[in-house]
C-alpha cells in the first residue's frame, strides 16, 4: 500500500508542477497581450499631457492626418503652429481651439 500511496503522490506532485507551469505561461501570454493591447492607450494618454505636439501625434490624439495639416500649413490655414527650423509643433490649446472653431450646431 506504501507504494501505490507514493505513486499517487508523485502524480498529484507532477500534475501540481505541470498546471503550476500552465498557470505561470497563461499569465505570461496574458500580460503580454495586455500590454500590447494597452500601449497605444497609453501614448495617446502621455500624449494628451503634453503641450506641444508634432503633426504625427496630433494625427493620433485628435485624428486630423499629418498631411492634411501640412495641406493647411501651406495654405495658411488650419490650426496654428509653430515653427523652429524644419520643426513644426502644434499646441493642443491651439488644435482645440481650431477644432472647436469648426463646430456645427445642429437643431435639435
Amino acid at each position: 500500500m506504501d507504494e501505490n500511496a507514493d505513486q499517487e503522490s508523485k502524480a498529484r506532485e507532477v500534475g501540481t508542477g505541470a498546471d503550476r507551469g500552465l498557470e505561470e505561461a497563461l499569465s505570461a501570454n496574458i500580460d503580454s497581450t495586455l500590454e500590447r493591447l494597452l500601449a497605444p492607450i497609453a501614448q495617446v494618454e502621455r500624449l494628451k499631457r503634453r503641450e506641444y505636439l508634432t503633426a504625427e501625434e496630433v494625427e493620433l490624439v485628435y485624428g486630423l492626418k499629418a498631411a492634411t495639416l501640412a495641406n493647411k500649413r501651406s495654405k495658411a490655414q488650419g490650426p496654428e503652429y509653430i515653427k523652429d527650423g524644419d520643426k513644426i509643433l502644434y499646441r493642443q490649446r491651439a488644435v482645440k481651439a481650431y477644432l472647436d472653431a469648426k463646430t456645427i450646431k445642429t437643431r435639435r
